[in-house]
């Protein structure tokens, strides 16, 4: 092969191995693939693929398979499919989780674990999967880890945890995202628990919301937002704010710090010590209704190939999770050494079910922004 891709034992939902369809049997492979992609470098990678994933799938199946991409925000992705159903635009979609989640019951996907062979699946990150609780629709594409993004200037120890955030000596200098503005924005909720030792579920009990005991939680978090220059709203407000030098400790993924170092602003990231507050993104996921099925299929394989890995890494998609058998990038290789990943896919989830989502936001505006 040209790549270094290798197909392995991929029982589809015909019932075929994968060497059976690279023979007599294959079911006709349509030349077009359709791909919505998300935005960032989700969509870079899917660019940078689409050449070689053409030539792949012309030595496998004899169809130079091309492949569209549909790049735009997923809440986009997702009204666009849930519209078009039962017979969507799209062959393979990149979604958020909670969407993956719900199109499972829809009877939206193809079960992507039956593609694979047992030791195959193996060698994708268990503690990932675990988080995802996707049912093998998906696979761990990414880890967005929320750390503490800090000045070059202070001192070596200044800041080890979230809860430095409210340091008299950093008045009016720190930075973490308000959750009325941006998902991010409830990683502060989560760290604040993880701080404090609370156990977040016992805030939800019988389909409604305690406010009474996540109120001491909540709490923690307006000490920090009352020693905030701003409660930002997403990487576009946090950035300036490093880059002129404002705020010298600012909550943010690592992954956007780590571009931000490579654009020359004088930070570094720091881990905070009580853990590192983070979130799986899903892979893309296979239309059951694809019209092209196959290469619905060899495209979802091949986006988390090693092919994909050694691109991510021209790219500098420095927070894509390798597999087993792959070398990561020397950044994540040495973040991930370090780092204790407190994974709050589940929380995330609770928090914006709207059974709960309204009083959660409630509370946090009475509490964090009103001080009340």
């Amino acid at each position: 092969m040209k790549y270094p891709y290798i197909l392995a034992a991929l029982t589809l939902t015909l019932g075929l191995s994968a060497s059976a369809l690279a023979q007599d049997s294959t079911p006709e492979i349509g030349p077009e693939l359709i791909v919505y992609t998300g935005t960032g470098l989700p969509t870079d990678l899917a660019d940078a693929l689409v050449q070689p994933f053409a030539d792949y799938m012309d030595e496998t199946y004899g169809v130079p398979v091309n492949v569209r991409t549909v790049p735009g925000a997923i809440p986009q992705s997702w009204l666009t499919l849930q519209t078009e159903w039962p017979n969507p635009t799209g062959d393979v979609y990149l979604l958020y989780n909670q969407n993956v989640k719900e199109g499972i019951g829809l009877g939206y996907w193809v079960n992507l674990q039956d593609q694979y062979s047992a030791e195959e699946w193996s060698t994708f990150d268990a503690d990932a999967l675990a988080a995802m609780d996707l049912e093998g629709y998906a696979v761990p594409m990414d880890i967005s880890a929320w750390v503490l993004a800090v000045q070059n200037s202070l001192d070596a120890g200044a800041v080890t945890s979230v809860a430095d955030l409210a340091k008299p000596e950093f008045a009016g200098r720190v930075t973490f995202d308000s959750a009325l503005s941006v998902a991010s924005g409830y990683n502060a909720i989560a760290s604040a628990a993880a701080i404090r030792g609370d156990d977040w579920r016992s805030w939800f009990v019988d389909g409604k919301f305690d406010e009474a005991a996540a109120r001491p939680t909540f709490e923690l978090v307006a000490s920090w937002a009352d020693n905030a220059l701003t409660l930002t709203q997403g990487s576009g407000s946090i950035s300036p704010l490093l880059r002129r030098g404002e705020a010298l400790v600012s909550a943010w993924w690592w992954h956007n710090v780590m571009a931000e170092v490579a654009a020359g602003t004088p930070i570094h990231a720091v881990e905070p010590s009580e853990g590192v507050v983070s979130v799986v993104q899903a892979s893309p996921v296979i239309s059951s209704a694809s019209r092209n099925p196959v290469a619905a299929i060899e495209w979802v394989k091949f986006y988390q190939s090693s092919v994909a890995t050694e691109a991510a890494k021209t790219l500098n998609y420095y927070n894509r999770v390798p597999r087993s058998n792959e070398e990561a990038s020397p950044e994540w290789a040495e973040f991930a050494a370090r780092a204790n990943f407190l994974y709050m896919d589940e929380f995330r989830a609770t928090m914006l079910d709207p059974a709960y989502n309204v009083e959660v936001l409630d509370l946090y505006n009475r509490v964090v922004i009103q001080g009340q």
